[in-house]
Parts: structure tokens; C-alpha cells; sequence
């Protein structure tokens, strides 16, 4: 059976608040899904140790051509918001915003905006390197691992 991608997309948006893609959402599904399958395609990559194959696609039908088990899913989510996130830390308008910007505590107050989304990004690697490490250990042959029969 096929995963759908809208079951990534949905697991994603469980963990950010995005008035701009809930907007995207409303005024134009089509939209939303070719810019989140975008994002998802993007975050595949990133999921290195998954035992599936994610290039088992069809971006015309959104879909995986495979089933994902449910951690699967959950690692892809993550990834996916690591890919909003870094979108907003690397908004070149609020950059030129910041250099262009001749007050002293606006330019503090948007420097600082962007350090806080800078660490945000971090600690969503983190989790979704954590998410991944737990996958591998789950998924691993511990009995060839110790050369022995459990």
C-alpha cells in the first residue's frame, strides 16, 4: 500500500504554527502540496539510515510507492520542519532588513529573532538526529552485532 505524502505534511504541521501555510493551505491546496512536496523532497535526503527505499515516489500522485511504518513517517515529519525552519533563518529579507535598518534596537531585536530561530533549527536536527539514531538501534541485528545467538 502507498503512503500518501499528506500524511508526512500533516505529522509536520502537528509541530509548527505556520499562518503562512495555513494560508497557502486555504487559498490554494495545489499550491501547498507542490511547495510542502518540495520541502519533503528536500528532507529526504536527510534520513540516511532508513531502510526503505524514499526515492520509491511519485510526485505527480504525492505519493510513496512503498508503506512507511509510523517512526518513518515521524523522522520524515521532523525533517520536513527542519526545512521550514531553515527557510525562515534564511529569509534574505529580514537580513537586508537587518543591515538596512538604521535603528541600534530594532537591528538587536531582529538579530536576536534570528539567533533564536538559528537555535530552533538546532535542537529540530537534534531530534530528528535522535529520532533517526533510535530507528537504527531499533531496526538492528543485535545477535550478528556480538557474534552470538540471542
Amino acid at each position: 500500500m502507498a503512503t500518501p505524502y499528506s500524511d508526512i505534511f500533516d505529522l509536520a504541521l502537528m509541530d509548527l504554527t505556520s499562518y503562512e501555510l495555513d494560508k497557502l493551505n486555504t487559498l490554494s491546496p495545489t499550491n501547498f502540496f507542490t511547495y510542502m512536496t518540495g520541502l519533503l523532497v528536500r528532507a529526504i535526503p536527510s534520513f540516511t539510515n532508513c531502510l526503505q527505499n524514499l526515492s520509491a515516489r511519485n510526485d505527480t500522485t504525492q505519493t510513496f510507492t512503498i508503506e512507511l511504518t509510523e517512526p518513518e513517517k515521524d523522522i520524515l515529519a521532523s525533517w520536513v520542519a527542519v526545512q521550514v525552519i531553515k527557510k525562515e533563518v534564511f529569509d534574505i529579507r529580514q537580513i537586508r532588513g537587518m543591515v538596512q535598518n538604521g535603528s541600534d534596537a530594532n537591528r538587536y531585536s531582529e538579530a536576536n529573532l534570528l539567533k533564536e530561530k538559528m537555535e530552533l533549527q538546532d535542537r529540530l536536527i537534534e531530534l530528528a538526529d535522535k529520532k533517526m539514531t533510535a530507528y537504527g538501534l531499533s531496526n538492528e541485528n543485535w545477535s550478528t552485532f556480538y557474534d552470538t545467538n540471542l
